[in-house]
């Protein structure tokens, strides 16, 4: 695999950073592949200028970066990155080359990745995709939703590579010949979890792609999935969440499908299941908007909802008087009343 000087110092580059670092976007942006010259130097004068003039807001970070980049520097190889990446199939692919991609990226501002490594078809990116993301623990229920949801959206289908909804959902496009991608939280040699390798390699001999941010040899971490869920959402033009606990790693994946103006949808379940009360808070929230595959599901006011409830019915009128005879905080009612108005 040819590749030119500028190219190898672009992956150099971005195997120096983490996952939505804003400081290594900017500074390439700026400086191109003489970035990467002043490193090795260890000469970062201009980039502090730079940072400090044009986006004071990152300059509190840029001593962790300097350290980082010092110390990552002398272990990087770009031709052994290449070359572990072509034994394991992928290949590093610039954003800006996918011009689709690049402009879905673009949303993420600094924190858009400049590098990509792609093993598969990397035209299938330019596509449209939906999101599809849920619990890694799903019900039995929950799973036969994410097929069948997959077979109602009828479209290329993006999601994360994990155990439960986000296997379903690459398994449901496979059978039905759709196209789909799955964004890996480390180098792709280390793709996660390793119950799906077979999967994996379905999904790339099927016309798919495995994609990651990060270069061969990156192991997954707790930050590196978090991080990845904001390409999820990048890339998707739509997310669906099909089961997701109170807290969990969907909800961060559509806090991230909000901020970047994408649609969120959830399916909504029994609050006696686990797996539905994310789902089910979020849309009684107002942050997504219920998708129905059958019959809509009512979902049950929350507790400090129905005491919202009960002070109206009592005759409160402002959020002071509800907060009054609620006896709850004034800006929890205020939060409620604004739920209740976006649905």
């Amino acid at each position: 695999m040819h590749l030119s000087k500028n190219e190898l110092a672009l992956i150099s580059w971005c195997s120096l950073s983490e996952p939505g670092d804003a400081l290594t976007s900017l500074i390439w942006q700026e400086f191109g592949p003489m970035a990467l010259a002043s490193a090795k130097k260890n000469n970062f004068i201009a980039w502090r200028e730079f940072i400090s003039e044009c986006f004071p807001e990152y300059l509190s970070q840029l001593g962790a970066m300097e350290e980082r980049v010092s110390l990552r520097l002398p272990k990087t190889n770009p031709h052994e990155l290449v070359e572990r990446g072509i034994r394991w199939n992928c290949k590093p692919v610039a954003a800006t080359s996918l011009p689709h991609v690049a402009s879905r990226l673009a949303d993420l501002g600094p924190h858009a990745p400049l590098l990509l490594w792609v093993a598969g078809d990397q035209r299938v990116l330019e596509q449209d995709f939906a999101g599809v993301v849920g619990t890694r623990m799903p019900s039995w229920q929950g799973a036969s939703n994410a097929q069948r949801l997959v077979a109602n959206l009828n479209m290329p289908i993006i999601s994360g590579g994990a155990k439960g909804i986000d296997g379903a959902a690459h398994r449901a496009a496979l059978d039905l010949g759709l196209p789909t991608a799955a964004i890996m939280a480390g180098g792709l040699d280390k793709a996660y979890p390793m119950e799906h390798w077979d999967l994996f390699h379905q999904i790339v001999r099927s016309g798919g792609v495995l994609m990651s941010e990060l270069p061969p040899g990156t192991a997954p971490t707790r930050f590196r999935f978090l991080q990845r869920n904001r390409l999820i959402a990048a890339m998707c033009s739509e997310l669906f969440i099909v089961e997701a606990a109170f807290r969990s790693g969907s909800r961060n994946t559509a806090n991230h499908a909000r901020a970047l103006g994408r649609e969120v949808y959830a399916l909504a379940g029994s609050w006696s299941s686990e797996q539905s009360q994310g789902c089910n808070t979020m849309i009684q929230q107002g942050l997504a908007k219920q998708y129905v595959l059958d019959v809509p599901i009512e979902i049950e006011p929350s507790l400090n909802t129905k005491r919202v409830e009960d002070a109206l019915r009592a005759g409160a009128k402002t959020p002071s008087e509800i907060a009054i005879e609620s006896g709850l905080r004034l800006n929890t009612v205020k939060a409620i009343m604004l739920a209740g108005s976006r649905n």
